[in-house]
């Protein structure tokens, strides 16, 4: 079953750690488009890393 959810777009302040990145992964996991933003450069892209299991491709 497709969900409401999938083609959608979210942008996620905070989303390198805790809830912002919990947010981040449960909305991938639901088809979404995700961007997300944070102070921390390095733990962005360590962030944006872990999600990419969730890329459509």
């Amino acid at each position: 079953m497709k969900s409401k959810l999938a083609g959608k777009n979210a942008l996620i302040t905070g989303g390198s750690i805790g809830i912002g990145y919990g947010i981040a992964e449960a909305m991938l996991h639901q088809g979404m488009q995700v961007v997300i933003t944070g102070r921390n450069e390095e733990k962005l892209k360590s962030a944006s890393n872990k999600l990419q299991k969730y890329r459509i491709r």
